[in-house]
Formats: structure tokens, sequence, C-alpha cells
């Protein structure tokens, strides 16, 4: 490989490097209170009484799951306008749910993707409110 060409290829795996780096810390912050008014909106509006305490399933799916191994678009039509043949009801007409989806969906995918465990975000268990 010559000079010039290993010089690119370092160069690019040098910026696929960065890329993957941690998040800035006002970002993780952020990040850190979506997740935990996702998870405030999910005990609003009592989702653990189908879904199970920690929305691993119980008498209906497994959010972790249906977020896991599904896409955003599926879990967004799911949530506004239900599975009603399944006894899943939508959720469009509640202001809570449309206003924090992103943030609901935000905290299912850090528990999906095994970044937090169950039970409330550290942000949401210290008393920092959420948005």
């Amino acid at each position: 490989m010559t000079g010039w060409r290993r010089s690119s290829v370092v160069a690019a795996l040098a910026m696929a490097a960065v890329a993957q780096a941690d998040p800035p810390a006002g970002q993780a912050a952020d990040d850190a209170e979506r997740i935990a008014a996702g998870w405030a909106a999910l005990r609003t509006m009592d989702c653990a009484r189908c879904h199970g305490r920690d929305y691993d399933g119980w008498a209906a799916p497994s959010l972790i799951a249906a977020v896991r191994d599904g896409n955003r678009e599926r879990f967004d039509r799911m949530v506004l306008d239900g599975d009603i043949p399944r006894g899943m009801p939508g959720y469009r007409s509640q202001p809570k749910v449309v206003s924090e989806l992103d943030a609901i969906y935000a905290y299912l995918a850090a528990r999906a993707a095994g970044r937090m465990g169950a039970g409330p975000p550290a942000s949401a268990a210290s008393g920092a409110p959420g948005r």
C-alpha cells in the first residue's frame, strides 16, 4: 500500500473511531433526562399493568423485545394506534404519550441495548425531575 493510501485508511479509521466515541457530557445529560422522562411517562400511563413491572412482558408482550426486535415505525404505530383485536389500546389521544413518545422509545432502547437495567433510571431514582 502506498504512503498516501495508508494515510487515507488511517484517517478514515480515526474518523470512524471519533464517531463511535462517547457523546459530550451535555449530550449525555440530555440523553439521561430523556430516558428518565420516558420511564416516567411509562409509569404515568401504567404500561406495567399489562407489559410487566419492568416492561419485559407479562399479560402483554415485552416492550424491551419489541424495541430490540422491531423497528421504530412499528413501535410508534402500535403505541399510537394500538392493536385492538389483541387488546392493545391506542394512545394517540393521550397528550403525555404523544409528547413523550421519543423519550419512551429512548428508555426502552437503552434497556434493549443493555445500557441500563430494570427499574428507574439513575436520574429518576435520585429525584431529578424528568422533562
